[in-house]
């Protein structure tokens, strides 16, 4: 390919990326959610495609893509790891492998929009659980108390509508237990996780839900205390480990713009190209690895 063609096909595929994430879902005709009553989702439960997976793990991790703009954002970042690597490597084969560089990069951005979105949803989620407390105290109705929480001025919108799908499903006759498994499953919260076993227990034992809910949602309210410490803690490592990623590819790039036939000594043989295509996987397998053991060990509160 011509060395000219390089950088604009390039900015093609980012002006795509940055393109596909900031159109509303509503101009793509991507978003199936409003033709879908979430009790029918329950009923054809086990008859789902891999599409349906795929979205369900996106709203999982409350990401706000939907599958289409996911597949469009793998597909530009694969591209453009593939054009810089074939340029590089100049062979067209060889270079297929750093494809897979999309998915990574695109399952690094549902990782870092579903954590902000999670941490949001779990610090609105205490407000709304001491809603439920005070409804519970007039009315021992859970559908009620997650009406209130629906319907309250004081909750974030995004916390409202999940409410209001439990909602949903209970008006729809569908049980307590499989209802708040459902709302786990969407929201992948371990705050929801407690709440349901709380409520799974009250239910069997009996007692007063109201003030078990205030305390459960003191709880709460001192483990966030304490994970954002740890954040703090690992916040340096996460972000050396970035850098430390992204280094030695800008250095590349920067190498190859300078001077194109900087890396000639390694690509007049084929034991060359595979050796820069081992350098390129080590680097990313050892950024993903570091993460992977950080967050390991953040998740287990160690």
């Amino acid at each position: 390919m011509n060395d000219s063609l390089l950088p604009s096909f390039v900015s093609m595929l980012l002006g795509i990326c940055l393109i596909v994430l900031l159109l509303p879902d509503r101009l793509l005709h991507l978003r199936r959610e409003h033709l879908e009553h979430v009790v029918t989702k329950q009923i054809v439960q086990g008859r789902l495609t891999w599409s349906d997976k795929l979205q369900q793990r996106l709203d999982k991790h409350q990401t706000g893509f939907v599958v289409s703009q996911y597949l469009l954002l793998t597909g530009c970042f694969g591209g453009a790891a593939y054009m810089v690597s074939q340029a590089v490597l100049q062979i067209w084969w060889l270079a297929l492998p750093t494809v897979l560089t999309g998915v990574i990069c695109s399952e690094r951005l549902i990782n870092l929009r579903s954590e902000k979105r999670k941490q949001r949803f779990e610090e609105g989620n205490i407000r709304a659980m001491r809603i439920m407390a005070s409804s519970l105290r007039t009315s021992p109705s859970y559908l009620h108390a997650f009406e209130q929480v629906a319907a309250s001025p004081f909750v974030h919108k995004s916390i409202a509508a999940e409410y209001s799908r439990v909602v949903e499903l209970l008006r729809g006759q569908v049980p307590l237990e499989r209802a708040m498994n459902y709302f786990y499953q969407r929201t992948g919260s371990d705050d929801i996780a407690y709440l349901a076993t709380i409520v799974q227990v009250q239910r069997e034992l009996g007692g007063d839900m109201a003030k078990t809910l205030d305390q459960a949602a003191s709880a709460m309210l001192r483990r966030k205390q304490l994970t954002r410490k740890q954040r703090a803690a690992l916040s340096q490592i996460l972000a050396q480990v970035n850098l430390m990623t992204a280094m030695p590819f800008l250095f590349a790039i920067a190498l190859y713009a300078n001077n194109p036939h900087h890396f000639d000594p390694l690509l007049e043989s084929l034991g060359g190209r595979v050796a820069i295509l081992g350098a390129f996987f080590s680097v990313l397998a050892g950024g993903e690895l570091i993460r992977y053991i950080a967050l390991k060990q953040m998740r287990r509160g160690g």
